[in-house]
């Protein structure tokens, strides 16, 4: 099971960040950006997943290509979004975290628009 896979990374690099916190500060946060970018790179076979899994619902579905394209690229930026922010908090610099997670937001909207655009048009065609 991933998860397993994904907890135990996870705490191996708790202790080795309980381990640096004690004898090098600066090499623990560079310990927790290891330890997280290794759970990301233990879960690149789920992201695939999910992707196929888009792909395969779109040939089912009949769904214009480009929408799943844009609900994928959104979701990915949910993900980096709260990664990077969590980072960011991990160095202490909340503020960074919380323009971090504005920028996301403000980069949803703007691919969301597309998407919002076309529903309502279609709803509009519908009536």
């Amino acid at each position: 099971m991933t998860i397993v896979k994904v907890i135990a990374i996870a705490f191996v690099g708790l202790l080795a960040v309980g381990v640096l916190r004690e004898i090098k500060p600066s090499l623990a946060a560079v310990a927790g950006i290891v330890t997280g970018l290794a759970i990301v790179y233990s879960l690149l076979d789920e992201f695939t997943y999910i992707v196929q899994s888009f792909k395969e619902l779109t040939l089912i579905a009949e769904i214009d290509d480009a929408l799943v394209k844009t609900i994928v690229k959104i979701i990915g930026i949910g993900y980096l979004t709260e990664f990077s922010a969590g980072i960011a908090e991990d160095y202490g610099s909340q503020s960074i975290a919380k323009k971090i997670e504005f920028g996301g937001k403000i980069c949803i909207a703007v691919l969301a628009l597309p998407v919002i655009t076309g529903m309502i048009s279609t709803i509009g065609n519908l009536l």
